[in-house]
């Protein structure tokens, strides 16, 4: 291991690089990082950038083969042109020179390399399986570990790692490795949006050198990683990858969603990463075993997530029902019970506080659910939802629905006051109890700015910790599969 030693480079730092054991702990947290293929405009001038730009705190090469300047840095023709033998190296190049290039790689000393080409075994020709079988080759026989290829790589906040310069900044517990790029970033994106962090995030591609074991082993050993989430397309070897995850579901949850699980999405995973699905049936088995919790969507994955990450974990299956529209709080009430919830009668002590306090008003329900019409939005707001939501013995979780307004009646320029105030109530009162609450933003009305909406509500509400939900249904299910796999934890304990 090199001890190469920058001069803004502090002993500490040093130390830490000593105590490095895992090789994945290069591909996750590398001291130095160098990006090959980086001319500008091009694909490594990409990642170059969203490196920079994310604030990667460690030393950062460019590699190009007429030497031009890139990003501000000074560009070097080759690998072994680098002042020091790199940790972590994102190789942007044509597919038939990457076995030449790990060759190097492993006389330079690099730790790991990083494949973003693509034209491999995914690619479904001849030629490509062969350029995949020398890159697995080269990596053997050098010790270079490769990450790929066709992969994104790593994200790891808290050293400033990063495939997109939009994810965010600061570290969490969710772990997620996943086999596919777009779906890496969609996933991880549209969770963080709603309030979940992460330790480390890997697009790891056609793994033909470190697969999805190496990286769950990596995970159930990482003291900040306290979820996993995964999404594969097949597996390398299925008794290690089975022993594997029976051994991560022990210590963490573990969320995952198999793609290519159809005759048809399994061909269209072949063409993707060149895996081969075998029996979805055996699958289920093998998953069910292991204590995983399995998900058919990316949509089901994140909403999930948002419930393990961010709900207290209710005590039982009595949900009360909080919002704004008859037609709507009766279909919720439908998605809630067709997922083994109840909604007991509301307390008349309740009732009759509420009825008090709102007079006779047209669409008014002092029931469970309760459809407070306007005036869950009004003033009197946070006193309504307190007293719902800390009645003792009353519900083990509280559903907020804001869906008011869908048949478009509310003129345009109320909706942002009325909503500004609903979910000014809903933080006030999260702030005084840990009670579950959630919170479930359905489609508003015409001429409001949604997406510029649901974007601060998810920010504020995230903050506060109250997870935000797009539908009553998805809601409901999350809810369920989380109750459901604290349950067979429990019996299993017996």
């Amino acid at each position: 291991m090199s001890q190469h030693r920058s001069p803004c480079q502090s002993q500490t730092e040093v130390n830490d690089l000593k105590q490095k054991q895992d090789p994945l702990d290069f591909v996750f947290e590398p001291e130095s990082v160098a990006v090959t293929g980086a001319s500008p405009g091009k694909n490594g001038h990409m990642f170059l950038s969203c490196y920079i730009n994310s604030g990667y705190k460690g030393r950062l090469y460019a590699i190009n083969s007429k030497g031009e300047e890139v990003c501000g840095l000074k560009a070097y023709t080759s690998i072994q042109e680098l002042p020091e033998p790199v940790d972590f190296v994102m190789c942007c190049i044509p597919n038939t020179a990457v076995p030449g290039f790990i060759r190097d790689c492993g006389a330079k000393g690099v730790k790991v390399v990083c494949v973003f080409t693509a034209g491999f075994s995914e690619a479904g020709t001849e030629e490509g399986r062969r350029l995949e079988a020398e890159v697995a080759r080269a990596a053997r026989e050098t010790g270079v570990r490769v990450v790929g290829p066709n992969c994104l790589g790593p994200y790891t906040p808290k050293v400033g790692l990063s495939f997109t310069v939009d994810f965010p900044r600061e570290s969490g517990s969710v772990g997620f490795i996943c086999q596919s790029g777009g779906n890496s970033v969609s996933t991880t994106r549209e969770a963080a949006a709603r309030g979940v962090r992460f330790s480390k995030v890997i697009s790891y591609g056609n793994a033909c050198n470190i697969n999805e074991c190496d990286l769950l082993e990596y995970l159930d050993q990482d003291e900040e990683t306290k979820i996993v989430a995964i999404y594969i397309e097949g597996v390398r070897d299925g008794p290690r990858f089975h022993r594997t995850l029976k051994k991560l579901c022990e210590r963490k949850p573990v969320v995952i969603l198999k793609g290519g699980f159809t005759p048809a999405g399994a061909m269209a995973a072949a063409s993707h990463t060149g895996s081969l699905a075998g029996s979805d049936a055996v699958l289920d088995g093998l998953l069910k075993q292991a204590g995983a919790i399995r998900v058919y969507s990316l949509e089901e994955m994140v909403d999930v997530l948002v419930t393990l990450y961010l709900l207290p974990l209710p005590q039982g299956r009595r949900i009360s029902i909080v919002g704004a529209g008859g037609g709507s709080t009766v279909l919720a009430t439908d998605d809630w019970a067709r997922n083994g919830f109840v909604l007991p009668p509301l307390p008349a002590g309740i009732r009759e506080q509420l009825r008090q306090s709102i007079p006779n008003e047209a669409g008014l329900i002092l029931q469970n659910p309760v459809d407070l019409s306007l005036f869950a939005f009004g003033d009197n707001a946070e006193f309504f939802l307190t007293t719902l939501v800390n009645r003792e013995n009353f519900a083990d979780l509280t559903v907020f629905h804001q869906g008011f307004g869908q048949s478009g009646w509310i003129p345009s320029d109320t909706t942002e006051p009325l909503l500004d105030n609903a979910i000014n109530a809903y933080l006030k009162v999260k702030s005084t109890t840990d009670r579950p609450i959630l919170l479930v933003m359905q489609h508003l009305v015409s001429g409001w700015d949604w997406q510029k909406g649901v974007e601060d509500v998810q920010k504020r509400c995230a903050a506060a910790g109250i997870p935000v939900y797009y539908s009553m249904y998805g809601a409901a299910r999350a809810v369920d599969t989380v109750l459901r796999y604290h349950e067979r934890r429990r019996e299993m304990a017996r």
